[in-house]
């Protein structure tokens, strides 16, 4: 195999372990005061909000975990 394949192989493993659900992200919800006044601020369903803002949750989730 090439040094190419390696680092893309090594890159999607990373990438499925690094992965957030649906449901750690519902439960930042609760966790993050931001999060939460965001989504009340919206008017979407819980599940609405979360689908519609993965991008914002995952940011505020990988913040805390780069602390």
């Amino acid at each position: 195999m090439s040094k190419d394949h390696d680092r893309a192989s090594h890159g999607s493993q990373d990438a499925r372990r690094h992965k957030i659900d649906h449901q750690t992200r519902d439960q930042w919800l609760d966790r993050d005061s931001s999060l939460q006044a965001a989504w009340l601020a919206s008017r979407l369903s819980r599940d609405e909000f979360i689908r519609r803002n993965e991008g914002l949750i995952d940011k505020v989730i990988a913040e805390y975990r780069n602390r």
